[in-house]
């Protein structure tokens, strides 16, 4: 049951991936301008702002579990760079200057970075996000993480990285896209811990219902926050404002 549990999971992460979304067909096709990648991170740097903060509430909540709570810091060593991923050849990174460093080689300085205003959807993502680690029961909110983190690895390492050296001029290993070759690995890791945490504390078939609906509404959320930065930096539509603004 456990299996089938995970399954459900991975299910609808691969329904609703981000690797199959129109905007990163754009970059795979090298026509997605190489600042919309950037402002894709920078909207990205401000997500993870909430979500890092809502570990703290994680830790505070589950902290009688203590496989969570250790999952918890370990988590938080590797994304501030106190501690490198358990492979080969790592070293500690600190991911939110890994987000700056490409967001400066794709035209934006490190003040437009922590400027950037989330779109409404990057907002309900964050919010989401939140919401879920303040309220919902422990399994429910690890099923929800690992469909976040676990669109990583495949997105970075089937799309980005081999957009970037094929028609950007990145070179494999390139300093500049660290944060992509990082996060092909390292979210391997992450959302392996939360899956596996997930199914011991899915206890019952309505705390698998809700793990699957929460799991459900982040990927909806997650592919909704891309449509944004694809209608607006790919596409060019503009927001629709009230008469004055």
């Amino acid at each position: 049951m456990s299996a089938r549990i995970i399954d459900d999971i991975h299910a609808i992460r691969e329904r609703w991936h981000t690797k199959n979304h129109p905007f990163f067909a754009a970059l795979g096709e090298g026509t997605l301008p190489l600042r919309a990648l950037g402002v894709y991170l920078a909207m990205h740097y401000q997500f993870v702002q909430r979500a890092l903060a809502s570990f703290g509430i994680l830790y505070t909540r589950l902290y009688a579990y203590e496989d969570v709570r250790k999952a918890i810091i370990e988590n938080l060593a590797e994304e501030e760079g106190l501690k490198a991923i358990p492979r080969e050849g790592h070293v500690p990174h600190d991911h939110n200057e890994l987000i700056v460093r490409f967001c400066k080689a794709a035209g934006l300085a490190e003040h437009d970075v922590h400027a950037t205003k989330m779109t409404p959807a990057w907002w309900a993502r964050s919010l989401h996000y939140y919401h879920t680690a303040l309220h919902e029961p422990i399994g429910v909110i690890l099923a929800m993480q690992t469909t976040q983190e676990g669109q990583q690895p495949a997105l970075n390492s089937e799309v980005v990285l081999p957009a970037l050296a094929r028609h950007y001029g990145f070179a494999p290993g390139a300093r500049e896209i660290e944060f992509f070759t990082e996060h092909a690995e390292a979210d391997i890791e992450h959302s392996r811990r939360q899956a596996e945490l997930c199914a011991r504390y899915l206890d019952t078939d309505a705390a698998k219902a809700r793990a699957l609906e929460v799991a459900a509404q982040a990927c909806r959320l997650r592919w909704a926050s891309i449509t944004d930065l694809y209608r607006r930096d790919y596409l060019g539509e503009k927001e629709i404002l009230p008469a004055g603004v």
